[in-house]
């Protein structure tokens, strides 16, 4: 069964991915080009498989707290010349963790 089209709060029309305005809130300060990666089936497969294999926060792991992971987070920011689909340069990370770190890398 084929779901149904969510209308946009804003915009008033059927949400598209495109649409500036009917852009999830959690993509508002990723770059274009870097949406684009973002919201891609491939990266979030890839994500998904990724945080199986590593289901706890590094970080949080690090200070010896016991967190789920709920994201991937480039170590060297793409922005910043980080390799998008090289394993050695992501993470899993819990929110607060990720939230530290990208507001450091700002």
């Amino acid at each position: 069964m084929k779901k149904p089209n969510k209308i946009c709060d804003i915009c008033r029309k059927i949400k598209r991915s495109d649409c500036e305005q009917c852009k999830p809130k959690a993509f508002e300060n990723i770059s274009k080009s870097n949406y684009k990666v973002y919201n891609s089936t491939k990266w979030r497969k890839y994500a998904h498989s990724l945080r199986r294999e590593q289901p706890l926060c590094v970080i949080c792991l690090k200070d010896g707290i016991t967190k789920a992971s709920q994201m991937v987070d480039h170590i060297k920011p793409i922005n910043k010349g980080g390799s998008i689909w090289n394993r050695d340069n992501l993470q899993c990370l819990c929110h607060q963790c990720h939230n530290k770190k990208s507001s450091k890398d700002k």
